[in-house]
């Protein structure tokens, strides 16, 4: 979500300035109103139709392919499971660790969370709500800011960051067996993973050292090995794909802009949003892309044929991460408080 990279010698600073952000609003941060009503977006104060309460602020969220299930990790180790028809927590799934990133595979039987302290990945049986098992990475040597996580679209492999003493590295997770098969060194620190629809290419956003420049790169999903990369502002803090592949979006929580990659061309544009953008998520058609801002308390609308924010809902304060439902009708928000907002994106939209 949020992010921070460092090199060594600024390591410790970068750390407690990304943690700060993550958790800032346990420290009192007003929300700032959105700053993007005189470039024409739409200010929306009625969008959020309900709110789930947690029993602890969740790191990340998502939605099983059915819509029928909402899936929380929380700080406190453990993965609620929410109805989504009764918005009541169905399930808890205790992980002992610090669950932070989901992903679920695409029939939803499986889902696979990072570890903060970049110890394990959990695989959790989303049928039963229960832990299948916790895969074992190794001792943190260094904090992971954005351990991500993310499942090819066939459910095979579960691709998630890591970090050793010295450098970052990509784990591929053969999904069948719960093991890793594949540990492939980084030459950036990783904020975002996502895979291509069709498998081949894994793509990593991130940056070097203190995150002066930030870069995406291409990778063959079977080698690892880097096809290409793609320079990208300072401190990306996400990443999604548009569900055909053909784009890519990062947010940029240092810069407030999401930047839109052309992933044939490699030409990139930036949209200004609200400050800083950490959550972001696409609907299921690749029309509209949603961006939760922590320093505004809002969530930018993206339309993706114009590549502009045509509107801005106002939100509880700290907003973290954000998924939308399969029809596209609803979208989920966690916060840096004990609730998850549900958001109308019709009444977002003005459709």
């Amino acid at each position: 979500m949020t992010t921070a990279r460092h090199s060594r010698s600024t390591m410790a600073t970068a750390v407690v300035a990304a943690i700060a952000l993550v958790g800032s609003s346990a420290c009192g941060v007003v929300s700032g109103g959105s700053a993007l009503k005189d470039r024409g977006a739409r200010p929306v104060s009625d969008a959020v139709v309900a709110t789930i309460p947690l029993s602890d602020y969740g790191t990340d969220i998502a939605v099983s392919g059915d819509g029928g299930r909402i899936y929380v990790p929380l700080r406190t180790g453990k993965v609620l499971a929410i109805d989504a028809a009764s918005r009541r927590v169905a399930g808890t799934i205790a992980t002992n660790g610090q669950p932070y990133a989901i992903a679920l595979t695409p029939g939803g039987a499986r889902a696979y969370v990072t570890d903060l302290t970049a110890q394990y990945v959990f695989a959790l049986d989303t049928v039963n709500d229960q832990l299948l098992k916790r895969i074992p990475i190794g001792i943190i040597k260094r904090p992971v800011m954005t351990p991500a996580v993310a499942v090819s679209c066939d459910g095979a492999r579960a691709y998630v960051s890591s970090a050793t003493a010295r450098d970052d590295h990509l784990l591929v997770i053969d999904t069948a067996m719960n093991a890793i098969v594949g540990d492939h060194f980084l030459e950036i620190h990783p904020a975002g993973v996502a895979v291509s629809p069709d498998g081949r290419l894994v793509y990593v956003a991130g940056c070097k050292l203190s995150c002066i420049n930030g870069s995406l790169l291409v990778l063959d999903a079977t080698s690892a090995g880097v096809v290409s990369k793609i320079p990208l502002a300072s401190a990306p803090s996400g990443l999604v794909l548009t569900p055909d592949g053909s784009r890519a979006y990062v947010p940029n929580a240092r810069a407030a802009t999401v930047a839109v990659i052309d992933l044939a061309t490699g030409a990139v544009t930036a949209i200004p949003v609200d400050p800083e953008p950490t959550g972001i998520a696409v609907d299921p058609l690749g029309a509209f892309v949603y961006v939760t801002s922590f320093g505004a308390a809002s969530v930018s609308v993206i339309d993706t044929r114009t590549s502009a924010v045509v509107a801005t809902v106002a939100v509880a304060r700290g907003p973290r991460a954000i998924a939308v439902s399969p029809d596209g009708r609803l979208a989920y928000v966690t916060h840096s408080s004990s609730t998850c907002s549900v958001i109308d994106l019709r009444q977002a939209r003005g459709a």
